[in-house]
């Protein structure tokens, strides 16, 4: 009920920062329009009133819909803040269509643009520095959610880890039951144990919810759980790994079967495939352009170190099966396997000095450029893989076929490529699922601080 409370409260607070925030903005949009003296006088300020109250009204109620006011407790506002702009742009585009419908062609069009421009600045930075506030507080034992952690020995114990490094997330662990390894118990069993550890201190209000992780390989464990915590009406959140609470969630609730069950190349809409290739083409020629001197710098070094070509080149599987040639600065030395599987962690002796930096700085698959330009790969999409990889996929694995190959990738920013594929697949297919324009630019946003960091990189 305490933790109800406080998020009625805060619900509250936010909607009306939002409030005095959209005010703001507007009345400063309004004040820029006024100056521009390019376009035509704009109509007096008090002619707007109605307008802009209504438009108000319609952008709190896109905020909501996208889960803009639910209890925000990730390390990473990216998706959050990407939110924010969808809301205000579809709640403008309504503007602008009401517009036109009710012959309000005395409206300033240009005063809609420049709304739409202000209210994003304005609203990114109150929500910055209202998270901000939220997590000093909780750092402080304020706004606290006291939960219950199930699942495999290994994720309850990496999510304990991880919740006493980042206080600021506000989880207080009160409780944690551990499931069996293989063969799912049955279900009478699960719910004792559930009951005894779970249930009981959730209606003596000592838990607020769940945080149910377990390995996609025993999703069933997963299902059973859920159904529980459904039955018994206590809020839980599901997560495959225990650091998907820094962003994105790759969803583990229905296993992997229902995660593909609405997998359909069909899905997509073609405008979206013609927007995604110009967007590559756009993206990839303008890095190219920006980074070539890198490229005669790094190609300098690998010539001056090592004998060979400057170029390495290797056969993948792309889209629908098709093979096609990769592209990448070498970072080995030439007389090392090309098909060799790479060893896990640092220290591969086939690398060379320079090799190894450029790793850990992606900097060695600056070519990959030029397969996107060729239409190869995507800027976004699965990690192409070796053909003597492919042959041993499960059928479940060649979902990941179904769409271009990737510079970048969902589970490449999640810090997981030094994870095997079976604990990474997850991510590739929530991407085929969910794919959308703005996914692609939050997780090439991503992608930078993966690259400056070397994060997962080796």
């Amino acid at each position: 009920m305490k933790a109800k409370t406080n998020h009625f409260i805060m619900t509250l607070m936010l909607v009306c920062i939002d409030l005095i925030t959209l005010l703001l903005s507007f009345r400063i949009a309004y004040w820029i329009r006024s100056r521009l003296e390019m376009f035509v006088n704009v109509q007096p300020v008090g002619e707007y009133i109605v307008s802009f109250s209504i438009l108000i009204v319609i952008i709190i109620a896109f905020f909501g819909k996208q889960g803009l006011y639910r209890d925000i407790r990730d390390l990473s506002m990216i998706e959050e803040y990407s939110n924010i702009i969808k809301s205000l742009t579809y709640a403008l585009l309504m503007a602008l269509a009401l517009t036109f419908f009710f012959k309000l062609y005395e409206q300033s069009r240009v005063l809609v643009l420049i709304v739409w421009i202000v209210t994003n600045c304005f609203v990114i930075t109150t929500r910055f520095l209202w998270y901000r506030f939220l997590r000093r507080m909780r750092s402080h034992g304020w706004n606290q959610r006291h939960v219950a952690v199930v699942g495999s020995e290994e994720k309850v114990k990496a999510i304990h880890k991880l919740l006493k490094q980042y206080p600021q997330l506000g989880y207080n662990i009160v409780a944690r039951v551990v499931l069996p390894r293989g063969i799912s118990p049955k279900i009478g069993k699960l719910q004792e144990k559930i009951d005894q550890a779970v249930l009981a201190r959730f209606k003596r209000g000592e838990i607020d919810g769940v945080i149910v992780s377990d390995s996609v390989k025993n999703y069933k464990h997963t299902l059973e759980v859920n159904e529980l915590f459904n039955e018994y009406g206590i809020s839980h959140r599901n997560v495959t790994e225990a650091f998907d609470l820094s962003g994105f969630d790759a969803p583990s609730g229905a296993g992997l079967e229902g995660l593909i069950s609405s997998l359909q190349e069909g899905q997509l809409g073609g405008g979206y495939k013609v927007l995604k290739r110009f967007v590559d083409e756009v993206v990839c020629i303008v890095a190219l352009m920006i980074s070539l001197p890198i490229w005669v710098l790094i190609m300098l070094a690998i010539k001056a170190e090592s004998k060979g070509p400057v170029f390495f080149r290797q056969e993948r599987v792309g889209y629908h099966g098709k093979k096609f040639l990769i592209y990448k600065f070498r970072s080995m030395y030439v007389d090392a396997p090309q098909y060799a599987k790479t060893p896990k962690g640092k220290g591969d002796p086939r690398v060379t000095r320079l090799g190894a930096f450029l790793r850990k700085t992606s900097l060695d698959e600056l070519p990959q450029l030029i397969n996107v330009i060729k239409g190869d790969m995507s800027v976004v999409g699965p990690r192409p893989e070796m053909p003597f990889i492919v042959e041993k996929y499960k059928a479940i694995y060649r979902y990941r076929l179904l769409v271009l190959p990737g510079v970048t990738g969902l589970w490449q920013v999640s810090g997981r490529t030094d994870k095997p594929l079976e604990e990474n697949i997850k991510y590739d297919l929530y991407y085929i699922k969910n794919q959308s324009l703005l996914l692609d630019v939050v997780i090439m946003l991503r992608t930078l601080p993966a690259v400056l960091f070397g994060k997962g990189a080796y």
